[in-house]
């Protein structure tokens, strides 16, 4: 079972900004699942010395859909499961890609209006996971969460996230810090989850009980409802395997 939601933050909702995450999943072929999150950059820019407003939620839906549908349409295409090399293959063309993408964005804005637009319009995280029968593995730029079967990885950033736009503002870019990991043991993987920063670990851990995507936006609403809880946005991926159910891989 693949599910994901999203949820506008408190703060935001007070000030009447737009939900700045996203999230995403798709099933290209049988035996795959592929889920992803995405967080634009805060609701403010500083530049030259002012304050500017932000739109990056415009960067986080781009983004998400663009990578979503480049690993759809990746995954679609193998007569047989991706083997680990393979898949480790398509994440790093998938980097490539997306800085190709952002790149064709702006490539007729006049500097520095490129340098600004990228700062307010571009800038997100992006976080994932790809799941097969025979492996499960995570992608990230950025911070997050990443779930294995309740066992919670933070991905912190000291609240500076390391986005994927600021590589188009470095003439050579040099550092490559767009990540993987697979999942140990992977058969056994019960469920998956990525998750924005706006997550906390006690609603994390609750994602063990699999829901369809319209009852985990209900649950969702009634979360953020609670004072305590999603201050900033929400966005979550999320993957169930009901094999145990039906002895069938979903």
């Amino acid at each position: 079972m693949l599910s994901h939601a999203t949820i506008l933050g408190r703060a935001h909702r007070l000030r009447q900004h737009n939900c700045q995450d996203f999230a995403a999943t798709a099933s290209p072929a049988p035996h795959i699942a592929i889920g992803l999150v995405c967080d634009g950059c805060g609701s403010k820019f500083m530049g030259n010395g002012r304050t500017k407003p932000s739109r990056n939620e415009t960067g986080s839906n781009l983004l998400g859909q663009f990578a979503r549908d480049f690993l759809k349409q990746k995954l679609s295409s193998f007569a047989a499961l991706p083997c680990t090399e393979t898949l480790e293959m398509m994440l790093a063309n998938l980097h490539l890609a997306t800085l190709t993408f952002l790149h064709h964005l702006t490539v007729h804005f006049p500097e520095p209006a490129r340098r600004q637009f990228i700062a307010t319009h571009l800038l997100t995280t992006l976080v994932g996971f790809i799941r097969t029968r025979e492996t499960a593995v995570f992608f990230w730029q950025g911070d997050g969460f990443l779930v294995a079967d309740g066992r919670i990885q933070p991905l912190p950033s000291n609240n500076q996230p390391d986005y994927l736009a600021y590589q188009l503002l470095q003439p050579e870019p040099t550092i490559n810090n767009f990540h993987i990991a697979f999942v140990p043991q992977p058969q056994t993987v019960c469920w998956l989850a990525v998750a924005t920063d706006g997550w906390s670990t006690p609603l994390l851990e609750q994602l063990n009980e699999p829901r369809s995507a319209l009852i985990l936006q209900r649950w969702l609403n009634v979360q953020a409802q609670q004072r305590s809880q999603f201050d900033d946005d929400g966005a979550v991926a999320v993957w169930h395997n009901e094999e145990i159910g039906d002895r069938r891989f979903i």
